[in-house]
């Protein structure tokens, strides 16, 4: 399963000069928890997040403790290039999701741009993932068959998936088909591991009998008849 075949797109963005607020309402409206920032010509500048629309953008009431009429010095920022962050980590149409899953983990992010020449194409989401894992068994199973039926020469190939396993029996043993078939099973979105087995219902043919060419098979009941005769 690659990015293009679960992000979301198109991407809704916001733009490096958008004030803060707009870019809130943009968040709060789609309900994301994050958005690409793009420069004028649509080029990937950075991401703009929830925490960093909110960091330091709600004052204190002063109405609750008393250090919090110690209010902090300076304006607060108004513009989406003054709190988003700049160093972006992408993805490409073709990126492998366990890879970008592991990013998200490894660096707590919720999303993750998909780009192409430096242009937004898509986001891959936290809940895009989880959308992924969530798929009945049913629709991964279709999916899967047209993936087979896409490729042609699988018409006689069987699929069961339970769990998001998925289980394809290979009735003519070809071990190259089976790699092929393996490979375009993980391309289904839900699918979480693969097994290709060989059917193996069909009796073996019993072992050809070798006869000596020109000679005629010996009957065991004359074989006897002259033994007795010679004694």
């Amino acid at each position: 399963m690659q990015a293009e075949d679960i992000m979301s797109h198109p991407v809704i963005t916001v733009r490096e000069y958008d004030s803060i607020r707009t870019a809130a309402g943009t968040l709060a409206e789609h309900g994301f928890t994050a958005a690409p920032v793009i420069d004028w010509d649509g080029i990937l500048v950075g991401i703009v997040t929830e925490a960093d629309l909110i960091r330091d953008a709600i004052p204190h009431d002063p109405r609750t403790t008393e250090h919090h009429l110690h209010m902090p010095s300076g304006a607060p920022p108004t513009l989406v290039s003054q709190v988003m962050t700049k160093k972006v980590r992408t993805a490409a149409p073709g990126t492998d999701c366990a890879d970008i899953a592991k990013t998200m983990l490894s660096h707590h992010l919720r999303a993750v741009p998909v780009v192409q020449s430096r242009v937004v194409v898509g986001i891959v989401t936290r809940r895009d993932l989880m959308r992924g894992l969530a798929r009945d068994d049913p629709v991964i199973r279709a999916e899967v068959r047209r993936n087979l039926d896409r490729y042609g020469g699988f018409d006689k190939w069987s699929v069961s998936v339970r769990d998001g396993a998925v289980v394809i029996t290979d009735p003519v043993g070809d071990i190259a088909a089976r790699h092929v078939a393996r490979a375009l099973a993980l391309a289904a979105p839900g699918t979480r591991q693969v097994q290709v087995i060989e059917r193996r219902d069909q009796p073996s043919p019993p072992p050809a009998r070798t006869t000596v060419r020109g000679a005629r098979e010996e009957d065991p009941c004359e074989s006897r008849k002259s033994s007795a005769k010679e004694r």
